[in-house]
């Protein structure tokens, strides 16, 4: 037999239960309008860039996320638990707690996804007209500059990493 309710009990857990669900949509919002709102679309392009946008989000989702995922679950597996008594606390099973934590990650994991991908084509727009002898020549070159500043890259002669040394 089950306890009665109260009111009150009812009206609480009514509210867990509508946290849970709508934290990834809202997050999900917030992120796509300040996305949106810090850089607004190309005018004349608006259709083609506001679906660039949603497919790098996509990528980026996938790719990172699915990397975050895999190092929480390994290096901090109490999100988890977490994650399940806050869905039990809203009487759901507890696997839509990992869900919603999932949702998260993921959300929070797409928000570089635009820039990467601006920042590429960017890159690309610039050097249009270059054969991949002069590219490859300036990307040498940047890798030098690196090298003399003492900031950790590429070794262009040896093709070797510099790896920064530790400091007593």
């Amino acid at each position: 037999m089950t306890e009665p309710t109260t009111t009150a009990a009812a009206a609480g857990t009514a509210g867990y239960k509508l946290a849970l669900l709508s934290l990834p949509v809202v997050a999900s919002l917030i992120a796509f309008w300040l996305g949106i709102r810090f850089v607004p679309l190309r005018a004349g392009h608006s259709w083609h860039d506001l679906i660039n946008r949603v497919i790098a989000c996509l990528v980026s989702s996938f790719i990172v996320g699915t990397t975050a995922l895999v190092l929480l679950m390994n290096h901090k597996p109490s999100i988890f638990e977490a994650g399940a008594s806050l869905a039990q606390i809203a009487s759901f099973p507890p696997e839509a707690g990992f869900f919603v934590i999932t949702g998260c990650v993921f959300v929070v994991s797409s928000i570089p996804g635009p820039w990467i991908v601006a920042a590429v084509f960017l890159w690309l727009e610039r050097r249009k007209g270059h054969d991949i002898a002069e590219i490859a020549a300036e990307i040498r070159a940047e890798m030098r500059k690196q090298n003399a500043t003492g900031t950790p890259g590429l070794d262009a002669q040896a093709g070797a990493v510099d790896m920064p040394t530790a400091k007593p």
